[in-house]
This record gives structure tokens, sequence and C-alpha cells, in this order.
């Protein structure tokens, strides 16, 4: 698969939707048309979840589904995706050259941003190939963003965290109300909020004449699981469900088989089982806690290495003071992309587990080695960023992690 390189900085200068529509239009792609049968995925954590189960359950005999989301793991071409089945390099690079001169003539090439780029190119492939729907993640907040465009009837607000504050805001009700403006006016939103932030954003909606309906968690029947580990994905499942009933009309008895074809890689995967290995790209403090509750449940009566690490652009604190209390044994470790030094991320894990055994690995492959030693037949769970768990796995693979491209 080729390594492809975005040719644009991930923000554009500033506001993004005027010129995404221009350029949309010269494609002669019509964004609002991709919104009466599709959906767009907003919130905090899940997001990619949502979006993945959503596509599985819109998937059915005679009707093609596109997917959206970000970012990826190992390969740009795993962010769009139509039948369950990421884009081809030929199709990338086919509609990768007439965004980018769709760009150049609408003389937007000096302002334009990578997500914004990416966006299109999705539009133009998921249009070409003439998707009954589209399901839609957003990149940031939803006020700014580029799905705005798509003008969803459905819109799905998973749960909320303190994220990109310094652009959405510094308290879950302004982020929250910075991503519900993605909807227009006669849609609805599924929100898994359960707090007081949904009597903000509620009203907010009916305000916008929006409508605005939480979602239980969604529990399969008999015993079956879903094919995304942990409890906190039940409650992505009941949003995607709800989208999905909604567009086909068809109850959750008549699509609950769907969920099956979920494919959804570094949401607790396991990579190997002996040892159990599970990778998790979980990045904010709330994130990691609901996945470190599903592999507490995966690994069952092991022992456990922890391998943490976390972004520069994250509350590493935070972050590693949720993970480290629940391991004696800690391996810290950065990666090539965007990682905290290793040593912070050992000074954090002290302070949040000062009786752990903690060691600093020199590099991603040096902690996986470091980990195997110390696993002794127990478990490996790496988590703290998507950036580590894509590079873990690409040593577990294998590859060289600093082959990995991201943006």
């Amino acid at each position: 698969m080729k390594i492809w390189r975005v040719p644009y900085p991930k923000f554009g200068a500033g506001p993004a939707l005027e010129r995404v529509s221009a350029i949309a239009e010269y494609l002669g792609v019509h964004l609002a048309d991709f919104g009466e049968d599709g959906a767009v995925i907003v919130g905090s954590n899940g997001k990619g979840s949502t979006a993945a189960m959503c596509a599985a359950l819109l998937e059915q005999p005679g009707a093609s589904v596109g997917l959206f989301t970000s970012p990826h793991l190992l390969a740009l071409n795993e962010r769009f995706r139509v039948g369950g089945e990421d884009i081809s390099d030929a199709e990338l690079e086919k509609h990768w050259k007439r965004v980018s001169t769709a760009i150049e003539e609408n003389g937007h090439a000096d302002t334009v941003g990578g997500f914004e780029f990416l966006f299109l190119i999705a539009a133009d492939w998921f249009k070409a190939r003439g998707c009954t729907h589209t399901v839609w993640e957003a990149g940031i907040g939803g006020r700014l963003d580029p799905v705005r465009l798509i003008k969803a009837k459905r819109v799905a607000l998973t749960s909320l965290d303190l994220e990109h504050t310094e652009l959405l805001g510094g308290t879950l009700e302004e982020i929250g109300l910075d991503k519900i403006e993605v909807a227009p006016p006669g849609s609805t939103i599924y929100a898994a909020v359960w707090t007081s932030v949904r009597e903000v954003l509620a009203r907010r909606c009916a305000q916008m004449g929006v409508g605005y309906a939480t979602t239980p968690p969604y529990h399969l029947r008999h015993g079956d699981q879903l094919p995304l580990r942990g409890k906190h994905q039940n409650q992505n499942a009941a949003l995607a469900m709800s989208i999905a009933m909604s567009i086909t009309g068809l109850d959750d008895e008549q699509l609950v088989g769907r969920f099956a074809a979920t494919h959804w890689p570094g949401r607790l995967e396991t990579l190997s089982d002996e040892p159990l290995t599970i990778i998790d790209v979980g990045h904010t403090p709330d994130g990691v806690s609901a996945s470190l509750a599903g592999f507490s449940a995966m690994r069952g009566d092991r022992s456990a290495v922890l391998i943490c690490g976390v972004s520069q652009d994250k509350d590493a604190a935070s972050i590693i003071g949720r993970l480290a209390p629940a391991f004696d044994v800690i391996v810290c470790a950065a990666a090539q992309h965007k990682g905290v030094p290793p040593a912070l991320i050992a000074a954090h894990a002290q302070s949040a587990n000062p009786s752990a055994d903690i060691t600093i690995a020199e590099s991603v492959a040096d902690a996986r080695r470091l980990a195997l030693a110390k696993a002794d037949g127990g478990a490996i769970y790496v988590a703290g960023g998507l950036f580590l768990a894509a590079e873990y796995k690409a040593v577990h693979l294998g590859r060289d992690p600093a082959s990995l491209v991201f943006f």
C-alpha cells in the first residue's frame, strides 16, 4: 500500500465552510445530498466506534454505505471505506488528483486544511460510487467542521470530555454546544449525554429547531457480545442502532445481526493471545478509563503489564493518572509521532502509583521487548494514545513504525 502524505497543514486559514462548499460545487458534488439518508457523528469519545457500527448496520443488499473516519492507524486509506472495504490506492490517487486540481483552480491552495482535503476526497469518492448511505465522523467540534455541510437529518452525539479546549471551550457545556451546531433545522440528535449538560444541549436544540433524543445503552439479547469490546460500547451501539432504524425503517430485531460486520481496529483490539496483548487508542481521561474497565474484564485474573504513552497535545498527567494505579508493572514509551518524553510519562506514573515497577523504554519496539519479558504469561495492555497504539501494532506486525505517516 502506498504511503500518502497530505500536502496541506492540518488546519486551514480561517473558517473553512465557504471554501469547502465552493470546492465541492466545482467538483459537481452537492454535499447536502448526502444528508437525507446519511448520518454525522460528533462527540469526544466513541465517534469512530459509533460510525463504524452505524455503517455496518446500514449495509444491506442493494445498498452501499460510505464511511469517512479519522484518524487512521497504519494507512491513510483506512479513513475512506465503501461496503466495508478501504479505498484502493488507485481510487485514492484518482480522487486525490481531482480534489487537488479543484483546490488549485479555485485559488485555495494556500488556505485549505488537510482535514478539509480528505473530507472532499471522501465526498467525491462516495458520489462516484453512488453510495446509498454515508456516515461521517466529525473532526473537531461541529460548528465549523466541514461535516456540517452534509446537513445530516440524523446526528449522533457520543460522550463528551474536556478535549481541544483551546478551540471548543473549557467546559463540557461549551464543547457540547459547539458540537451540536452540526445539526440543521429539522434534524434529530441522538445523544449519549446523561449529566446536567443534557439539559443545556436540549434547550439549545429546541432553539435551533432540532430534535434531541437520549438513548439508553444497547444490550444484545441471548448473551451475545458486540464486536467491539468494553461496556462503554453499549452506549455507542445504541446511537448507531437508533440512527440505522430511523434511516432504514427496520427495527432492532431486523438489524441486530449486522453488528457482527463491524470492523474498527485499535479499540480494545487483541493482537495476540499468548501473552494476551491488547491495544487501545483512547486519548482522553474518560476515554482511557472506559477502555481500562473493558481491558480489566478481558484480562480476568491474569497479571498485566501496562505500556503507556501520551501525545503532546493531550493531558498526560490525567491520562496516566487514570491508568497507572491499575498496574504493578509499567513500561513508559514515546511514540515517534508527537509522543511525550517517556521520562515525563514515568514521573506521572510514579506520582499516580508510587509502588509500581516503572521502566523507561528507548522506543516502542524496546517497550514491547521489555513488556514481553515482564509479562510472564500474563497480559500486556498498550494505552494512552492513538499513535502509541499504532506504532505498537506496526512493530507487532514486523513493520518499521517510522514508516507510518500522520499529519
